[in-house]
């Protein structure tokens, strides 16, 4: 039996990596829906994917040292963090994971500006 800290660790792991992947595969159903209105004016704007794959990327990278599941063992084995600061490590892959949600879309948009790609 594992202790209730455990339980409450890998709960919030779960959910860390769960909510992600569900924006993502709702935004794929936009894409598509975006995709098949063809130059209607009223589609709107396209689905934006950076900061929820951003989440996911660094959410599974701290889920991956609490989970046995390939590839995320595969993942634990190839982390070059030492063991005494995985916690550490956890932590620091979770506040990525937000600051990511909240201001990657931004970020995106600044760098492919400054690159001369992006809008205006």
């Amino acid at each position: 039996m594992n202790s209730p800290q455990i339980l409450v660790a890998l709960f919030v792991l779960l959910l860390a990596v769960a909510i992600p992947l569900a924006t993502l595969v709702v935004q794929l159903f936009r894409l598509m829906q975006w995709m098949s209105r063809g130059n209607d004016p009223t589609r709107g704007e396209r689905p934006h994917f950076t900061g929820p794959a951003l989440a996911l990327l660094f959410s599974t990278l701290a889920a991956s040292d609490f989970t046995n599941y390939e590839p995320l063992r595969t993942i634990a084995q190839i982390n070059p963090v030492p063991l005494a600061a995985r916690a550490y490590f956890t932590v620091t892959m979770l506040v990525l994971a937000v600051l990511s949600w909240a201001y990657a879309g931004g970020l995106k948009d600044r760098l492919l500006r400054r690159l001369g790609i992006g809008r205006g």
